[in-house]
């Protein structure tokens, strides 16, 4: 809703496969968007169904959805969209090791990226395109700031997190420990 309030882009599309969260929100950006003042759409789909079109600027979010969803969005949209640039922001609730490798293994470059704290939870909003100058990381790069306890904390928490499924499938698990401890070498930490 932000991006119609800056009005930072000429149209906004909504899509949901709940049909009560598509009514729910279309009633709420009834009352406080109304149509002859802002560009805007609610789709109940499956963005599966999806076909993008064929612009030069679109910015594509995926947010609040578990990271298996997260990369078939990703996939689709790709697959749908093979020749048109498209921008993405994904902010999957967790599994971002996977939806980093899944960009990657698109050819998307990082544009920005920032870890958030909301509601005691942690999310890595990550910004790309194909256009982009800089290497998107599989373990993050820019959004590490050791100055703040709070990005310590969930670095400790991913880490762990790993180790744990580590001991179970030690083949898959162990090789993501191994490149998340390189990111405190690699990033430069506060004195």
């Amino acid at each position: 809703m932000s991006l119609l309030q800056n009005q930072y882009a000429s149209e906004v599309i909504f899509v949901d496969v709940v049909d009560s969260i598509t009514e729910h929100l279309t009633d709420k950006l009834t009352q406080n968007f109304p149509r002859h003042q802002y560009n805007w759409q609610v789709r109940c789909d499956d963005i599966n169904n999806l076909a993008v079109p064929a612009d030069d600027s679109q910015l594509f979010i995926i947010a609040g959805v578990g990271p298996d969803q997260t990369i078939d969005f990703i996939n689709s949209l790709c697959a749908s969209a093979k020749h048109t640039p498209i921008d993405l922001l994904t902010c999957s609730v967790s599994g971002n090791y996977a939806v980093r490798k899944a960009l990657i293994h698109q050819g998307y470059k990082l544009n920005s990226e920032q870890l958030i704290f909301d509601n005691n939870r942690f999310y890595e909003a990550i910004y790309v395109s194909k256009s982009g100058d800089k290497t998107l990381q599989d373990v993050g790069s820019e959004m590490w700031q050791w100055d703040d306890p709070v990005h310590r904390d969930y670095f400790r928490r991913v880490v762990a997190h790993y180790e744990k499924k580590a001991k179970g499938d030690p083949a898959k698990f162990k090789p993501i420990v191994e490149r998340y401890n390189t990111v405190p070498d690699t990033i430069e930490q506060p004195d």
